[in-house]
């Protein structure tokens, strides 16, 4: 349980304001905090203080694409993989038999430790947060005068108890509560989470204030009872051996939570599936499907779809994955990942009972689908700053994404730049050729979601680059800028690059029969590095007892990976360059669009829609050719003071 100062010994005024207790909620309060220190103070508002990190679906951090995330969240200073990393029940690296830039790191969690991880890290490591039990209503905020490009500047939140708490930024991390609404079959109940009520008059909070509100809508599978499930039916699935963390911290004496690695038991998950029978059952009650019947409109996540869209959109597969994933240690629950629903409990139930080894699970909460409020993306831009309102952040779902680690990306970014904005310094934007969380935020800004975002290896032009193994070196150098790298975490990273630059030079001097180099031997796409120390020639001894340590082994894989694909690295880098040209070219807030007569119509509507902070950003709007590109940037230069204007 967390513990909180009641309302009436809280100080009236705030620096920053986080409004949720989410994943998005939570890294923004951290980032918020810790980059103030005793120079600001921030509060968190939230319904349930208990509630804080929960894990409203799956019990799990990470995977493809996403766990490359959660690693440049830590890279960054965030608390996301030292909570996952303290409670952690079972940790793998996805895709270790394709190639580096798709392979994800993933864990189960327990998530009832794991919430608590989270307010363990707010309560013991941030004394200038302060957590409030209560619902924010409504948005104190003052009118600008017309010469800016915002509306409004916040200036407080007001919360259903009736109290005003001033600041000077406020985020809102709302995930589904806004008017969320819940489905089971043909009932429906107000809330964004199941036994929590929902926020409503915060939208209409927003409605006022000229911000657009659409609705989207996500789902979450049954649960059921451990000791009714017959495992012996099923194949398990094992973590990794040894595992590897998360945090370039965990299992140091530097790690908040605690220096030991694993800190909790490991444990299988289970895999059973679908059939045919359990599709035709589907089928036959379609109509009592909310998502079929008319009674949700909105959309849900393409790329984690219930069972329901699965049957209609694959008709052609005879069964569908599921993995049973243990909620915790100290719990029966088991998570039925791959039948995500909405439908009526009575097929539900029915589905349950026709999957192998389910066929006597008891049912401990039924599946549901959530509609929600979301703020169409637009409507932000690179910092998660809103454009109408100077001081206003969003992050999380309310940006139109799904998925813890796409939430808490944001809620790190927003936190720093409001803290930032406080501090009077610029803004901290992430490129796409920097980070996973910036390819995210950029697609964000310049494509509005009209389904649940969900990030992916593909949608990184420069994966390669941005990889797991690298994200230290990649952004802890702009954490130590910031102020968010702990001495301990700059040290480490300086350790990983000498040791990198010491076994470099062995496989350099190691002289193998044949000729050539052991780096040579690296080069090529057939090596296994187990093979390696085998093909060594007279030198071989020394390399050999240097790769002996475990540690020395993780650098030989990532100094593998550069010398092997040195090429294709080159290449990214040069192709970021160029991109980052266009990023270097600043547009003003102010910018009247429609006064650039010489843009086309489709053009001027999608700049001042989207209001992109840079040339690059504008490049890859929807509706902007390139010879609207070649026409703002001439535009841009003569603004600027060049001569050079359009005709």
């Amino acid at each position: 349980m967390v513990n909180f100062q009641s309302m009436t010994d809280q100080a009236v005024y705030f620096d920053i304001i986080v409004v949720g207790g989410g994943h998005a909620g939570a890294e923004a309060a951290w980032a918020a905090s810790r980059l103030l220190g005793d120079r600001g103070t921030v509060a968190m508002i939230t319904m349930d203080p208990a509630a804080i990190g929960r894990m409203s679906c799956n019990p799990a951090i990470g995977g493809l694409a996403k766990g490359q995330m959660v690693r440049e969240i830590d890279a960054l200073g965030g608390l996301m993989a030292h909570a996952i990393d303290a409670t952690g029940i079972q940790f793998r690296l996805l895709n270790r038999s394709k190639g580096p830039a798709v392979q994800s790191p993933r864990a189960q969690a327990d998530k009832y430790r794991y919430a608590q991880a989270v307010q363990r890290l707010l309560t013991e490591h941030c004394p200038n947060l302060k957590i409030i039990a209560d619902i924010a209503e409504d948005i104190l905020v003052d009118p600008l005068d017309n010469h800016d490009a915002a509306t409004w500047r916040v200036t407080g939140i007001v919360l259903k108890s009736g109290r005003k708490l001033n600041c000077r930024c406020a985020i809102l991390t709302t995930g589904t509560f806004l008017r969320g609404l819940m489905h089971t079959g043909e009932k429906k109940t107000e809330g964004g989470r199941v036994g929590e009520q929902a926020a409503v008059g915060l939208s209409g909070a927003l409605i006022k204030l000229g911000f657009e509100l659409q609705r989207l809508k996500t789902g979450t599978p049954p649960r059921v009872a451990r000791e009714t499930v017959d495992f012996s039916a099923l194949e398990p699935q094992h973590g990794d051996i040894p595992p590897i963390p998360f945090s370039d911290l965990s299992g140091t004496a530097a790690g908040p939570l605690g220096s030991q690695f694993p800190g909790l038991s490991q444990v299988p998950c289970y895999i059973t599936y679908t059939n045919p029978a359990i599709h035709d059952l589907i089928r036959a009650n379609l109509h009592r499907a909310p998502m079929y019947s008319g009674q949700i409109i909105s959309r849900g996540p393409r790329y984690c779809p219930s069972i329901e869209d699965k049957v209609v959109c694959f008709a052609d597969k005879t069964q569908h994955q599921i993995f049973l994933e243990p909620e915790g240690l100290d719990t029966n629950e088991i998570y039925c990942n791959g039948i995500s629903t909405s439908l009526p409990v009575d097929v539900q139930e029915q589905i349950v009972h026709s999957v192998a080894g389910l066929e006597k699970a008891v049912i401990l909460r039924h599946g549901y689908a959530v509609e929600y409020d979301f703020s169409p993306t637009h409507q932000v831009g690179a910092t998660l700053e809103t454009h109408r309102a100077d001081g206003l952040f969003f992050a999380g779902q309310l940006n139109g994404t799904s998925g813890y680690e796409e939430a808490a990306g944001q809620g790190q970014m927003a936190g720093i730049n409001a803290a930032l904005r406080i501090r009077g310094d610029g803004p901290f934007i992430l490129r796409r050729d920097q980070a996973y969380i910036g390819v995210m935020i950029d697609d964000l800004i310049t494509k509005t979601p009209t389904e649940p975002y969900r990030m992916f290896t593909s949608r990184a032009e420069y994966r390669l680059t941005l990889r797991s193994d690298n994200t230290d070196q990649r952004l802890t150098p702009l954490a130590a800028k910031l102020g968010l790298a702990q001495p301990a975490r700059l040290q480490r990273l300086e350790n990983k690059l000498a040791a990198m630059r010491q076994l470099t030079d062995e496989l350099k001097a190691c002289r193998v029969p044949g000729g050539g180099t052991a780096l040579d031997l690296l080069r090529r796409p057939d090596l296994e590095l187990a093979a390696l120390p085998a093909m060594l020639g007279n030198d071989g001894p020394r390399l050999v007892a240097l790769l002996a340590d475990p540690s020395q082994h993780i650098l030989l894989e990532q100094i593998q990976i550069e010398v092997r694909y040195a090429g294709y690295i080159l290449r990214e880098k040069h192709a970021a360059e160029r991109m980052v040209e266009l990023e270097d070219k600043i547009i003003s807030p102010n910018m009247n669009f429609q006064s650039i007569a010489e843009l086309r119509t489709e053009a001027r509507q999608a700049l001042e829609k989207f209001r992109p902070r840079t040339v690059g950003q504008a490049s890859r709007l929807e509706g902007i050719t390139p010879a609207d590109l070649m026409v703002l940037t001439v535009y841009i230069s003569g603004r600027q003071g060049h001569t050079c204007r359009p005709d």
